[in-house]
């Protein structure tokens, strides 16, 4: 029997499998166990993880952070307001 379980922390995610006895973390496709929850869009492509981190200086308009932060809020003031008042 196999098992897979999933982490999805407000800066990071990961998974992870169990099987046959063993379990470990899955990598990556850059060898990380543990991938950004940074998502970020441009005119050709969606970018995800430590590439996208990586690039939110240049491209902060259209970079997705800290949306677990937000979930389940109220949206009153528009779906970023909160979000960007608490960025640090």
């Amino acid at each position: 029997m196999a098992a897979i379980g999933v982490h999805l922390g407000c800066t990071s995610a990961c998974v992870a499998v169990y099987k046959d006895g063993r379990g470990g973390v899955v990598a990556n496709d850059a060898g990380d166990r543990v991938t950004p929850a940074v998502v970020a869009y441009s005119e050709n492509e969606e970018i995800v993880g430590l590439a996208a981190k990586q690039s939110r200086i240049r491209n902060i308009s259209n970079t997705v952070m800290k949306v677990k932060q937000i979930l389940g809020r109220s949206q009153k003031c528009g779906p970023w307001t909160w979000l960007l008042s608490n960025y640090p």
